[in-house]
């Protein structure tokens, strides 16, 4: 089973008033297809965070795949 790494993102201002993205959280979750990811991500983060709804902590998710896990051996 593929591993991907989740990351939701918060578009914020730098000292000099340039917007910039920072990563809120990271996860690296185990699953079919990178949609099945983002949804174990999800409530992860939802749960670290302590939120309904990751749109109220975060912009926006990348998602990027690791490695298969035949790789892995």
């Amino acid at each position: 089973m593929p591993l991907f790494r989740v990351r939701f993102l918060k578009r914020v201002c730098d000292a000099t008033g340039h917007e910039t993205m920072i990563c809120q959280r990271s996860f690296e979750v185990q699953a079919e297809a990178e949609d099945q990811a983002f949804d174990k991500a999800e409530k992860l983060f939802s749960a670290a965070e302590r939120a309904t709804n990751w749109r109220l902590r975060a912009d926006s998710v990348e998602t990027e795949t690791l490695e298969a896990a035949a790789d892995r051996r």
